[in-house]
């Protein structure tokens, strides 16, 4: 058995790729939601 491991995470917000720590992402991720909050489907 390995003693270690390694687990990356690939996040991709708007078409990019996104290599951040979670507090950097998480503004983006808001401005996503409000986007398609704003969404009007006629």
């Amino acid at each position: 058995m390995a003693k270690s491991s390694t687990c990356r995470v690939t996040i991709y917000i708007n078409g990019k790729e996104e290599e951040a720590a979670v507090k950097q992402i998480h503004p983006e991720m808001n401005k996503f939601v409000n986007e398609q909050n704003r969404i009007v489907i006629v």
